[in-house]
């Protein structure tokens, strides 16, 4: 219809210019036509196809935006503002049959009670636990697996790398906090054996990630004439030795810088000398726990 009135729009143009020109061959009709009588007729015209205008083309209905529009509006709950926009497509629309199936969902929808939606918002919540429990348990059980076949520690060439090891301890931590925090009674089953494993991991391997560190750091050390090593139970204990540190706002200064990573190793004392073989040191203490509890970063 739109296509049709804009034919007619583009006709009494071509026929105003030509009866502008000539009267006559416009108003065949009239005994007197003139230009003042063709403006008129024209003007008329004009106002009759923007009455048609009116009528059909305003009416006319865009069902695709129609649908998508209804289909929001049932995602947000106006299943009313769904139904009267869907009910302006009509039957001979191609998309009539889809309106309709939106219509009774939208309709079986907004009829709901109270009840009925509050009990499916529980199945569904119930449903999301369920999916939620069988990840967690999914994951602890590629943990233990992966455990069980084995896994290399301490074995880095870089701090970064023995840093990535403390990292999986710390992702352990997290995974095993999670389960002993769910009341499902197998997650916490899995939790405590993972517990038990990563426990028996960290006890085995910190020493390990210890003395490696101590290695690594004395070979950077080393073309500062500085001396690095590592001893005690469990290496527990890291020792700097260097002429620059006799001074004890050097030996300061440095350990505010290493404090931090070697908290993360689990040293428990730095210890500083002048050189290697003086009895007496400085020490600063640091990580006071056991190599079995959970590493977190929290500060």
């Amino acid at each position: 219809m739109a296509g049709i009135l804009g034919l007619l729009s583009f006709a009494l143009f071509i026929a105003l210019i030509v009866g502008l020109v000539k009267p006559s061959l416009i108003l065949r009709w009239t005994n007197k036509p003139t230009r003042l009588k063709v403006i008129g007729y024209w003007f008329l015209s004009i106002i009759i196809t923007g009455i048609l205008a009116a009528i059909f083309v305003d009416t006319t209905i865009d069902s695709k935006t129609n649908i998508e529009t209804a289909t929001k509006n049932i995602k947000e709950g106006n299943y009313l503002n769904a139904i009267s926009t869907l009910e302006k497509i009509e039957k001979t629309d191609s998309l009539y049959n889809n309106a309709q199936l939106l219509i009774k969902k939208a309709d079986s929808l907004n009829n709901l009670t109270a009840e009925e939606k509050r009990v499916a918002e529980e199945i569904n919540a119930e449903k999301a636990k369920k999916e939620e429990l069988l990840k967690q348990k999914e994951q602890l059980e590629r943990e233990l697996k992966s455990i069980n076949d084995g896994i290399e520690f301490a074995d880095g060439n870089s701090i970064e790398e023995l840093q990535m090891d403390i990292v999986v301890f710390a992702s352990w931590a997290k995974i095993i906090k999670e389960a002993q925090e769910s009341e499902d009674t197998e997650i916490k089953n899995l939790g405590e054996n993972l517990k038990s494993k990563v426990s028996k991991i960290q006890i085995k391997e910190f020493p390990n990630l210890r003395n490696q560190y101590a290695k690594i750091v004395a070979k950077k050390m080393w073309e500062n004439d500085i001396e690095v090593s590592a001893n005690g139970t469990g290496k527990k204990y890291i020792n700097f030795s260097g002429g620059v540190f006799a001074a004890n706002k050097n030996k300061q200064e440095f350990q505010t810088q290493v404090q931090e990573i070697l908290n993360m190793f689990r040293f428990n004392q730095a210890r500083y000398r002048w050189y290697k073989g003086e009895s007496e040191y400085t020490y600063y203490t640091m990580y006071e726990g056991k190599d079995s509890e959970p590493v977190t970063f929290e500060k």
